[in-house]
């Protein structure tokens, strides 16, 4: 996890800021051709600090802020890459595994608390003895309210953390040390890049642009967005994906987080664009979800959709996967995200279509069959802009732009 992360997250529990703990971290320094120097930081005891903003004090804090560190070169922020780690929220005694460079900011009643607990306790010849017991004496406490928090949704959510434990196809994670190439598919390889490619211009992205890229998986997305100039950062609720996504990207690794999209940890109006990628179908709680897309984006900010259709769900690889896994395979259509945007402040939606045609048939009516039959891409176009209060909310009909 780069320092620079820290700019745009915030504790998913009470929205406090966050101070880091690094174990064991390396320097990285990125030229123009991404080449990486780096090396590795083994220390003693763990570097904590510099303190956050802090809204209130608790006896955390006073803990945190004897022991942090001063403030870095503002050059660290994207030099610095921590292997190791924790984040520790001192408003409410939270904290947050970093591990394989890879963030873990979900709720409570989504851990993994024995895993967490193990993973605490490496850090116990490192930590002060006071602010380790601390963490520790709360850890047991958050576990046991876990049960208490009410989700309705969150068997899917389990059922994507846990897809690892039921996959018995040696082969199943192959394809994303790789991804987007394919050697044995290569009419999916072309759609997956021709998909990207269609929607990348409605990001309407700027060198050094923020952009959220949901539901990254594999993240390949996330990683050619980082080597065209751009901040993203990638979120998803499985780490097995993350993890077989680190493997390829080696030592050019964007910013990676697991969290929860209805529990969103991301700052409000910090965002330039956000993508969502073949992701939202797998969103259960979508107006839940679109809300924190409406918190998080500037003014102006689109959110980004490439996604099947309505009928999704209805389709025979759909229904086997939902079977088999338990995750949610749910389509979507322009009806569909206008009613999900009600209460938003987000202009119409949009639904834009890629088209390819012979000159002859430039004069022929754009109807839905002649759509369909010259599409450019497997997947629908949505694309929704955060209102700068200019315009009126969604309440009218929906914008199509062909």
């Amino acid at each position: 996890m780069r320092y620079s992360l820290l700019n745009f997250i915030f504790c998913p529990y009470c929205g406090g800021d966050l101070i880091r703990t690094a174990l064991k971290e390396i320097r990285i320094d990125f030229n123009d051709t991404f080449d990486i120097l780096s090396y590795q930081i083994n220390k003693k005891d763990s570097l904590i600090g510099p303190v956050p903003n802090f809204k209130k004090n608790t006896s955390l804090t006073k803990i945190l802020i004897k022991h942090a560190c001063s403030p870095d070169p503002l050059e660290m922020d994207n030099t610095a890459d921590i292997i190791k780690g924790l984040l520790i929220c001192g408003e409410c005694n939270h904290w947050y595994p970093i591990s394989n460079f890879v963030l873990e900011l979900l709720p409570d009643h989504l851990r993994d608390w024995e895993k967490d607990i193990k993973f605490l306790s490496e850090f116990s010849d490192h930590l002060p003895g006071k602010l380790y017991k601390k963490l520790q004496k709360r850890t047991k406490f958050f576990q046991a309210q876990k049960n208490k928090i009410q989700d309705e949704i969150q068997d899917y959510k389990k059922a994507e953390i846990s897809i690892k434990d039921k996959v018995d196809d040696q082969d199943f994670f192959g394809p994303g040390y790789s991804s987007p190439f394919n050697k044995d598919n290569p009419e999916f390889t072309q759609n997956l890049i021709k998909r990207f490619s269609s929607v990348l211009p409605f990001l309407q992205l700027k060198q050094n642009n923020v952009v959220l890229d949901v539901g990254s998986g594999y993240s390949w997305t996330t990683e050619w967005l980082l080597k065209m100039g751009f901040e993203p950062i990638g979120v998803d609720i499985c780490r097995k994906y993350i993890d077989v996504g680190i493997k390829r990207m080696r030592n050019i690794r964007p910013h990676l987080i697991i969290a929860d999209i209805e529990n969103l940890p991301i700052k409000n109006t910090c965002l330039n664009s956000i993508l969502c990628y073949d992701a939202f179908h797998h969103i259960a709680n979508r107006k839940k979800a679109l809300a924190h897309f409406f918190r998080v984006l500037k003014e102006n900010g689109p959110v980004v959709f490439a996604e099947p259709g309505s009928d999704h769900e209805h389709a025979q690889a759909s229904i086997e996967v939902m079977e088999k896994y338990g995750i949610l395979e749910k389509g979507i259509d322009a009806e569909d995200l206008k009613f999900y945007c009600e209460g938003l402040d987000f202009l119409p939606p949009e639904q834009h279509f890629v088209l390819k045609t012979h000159h002859e048939e430039q004069r022929k009516m754009l109807t839905e069959d002649f759509i369909n039959s010259h599409s450019f891409v497997d997947c629908n176009i949505y694309v929704l802009r955060k209102s700068a209060g200019k315009e009126k909310p969604i309440k009218g009909n929906l914008s199509t732009i062909t």
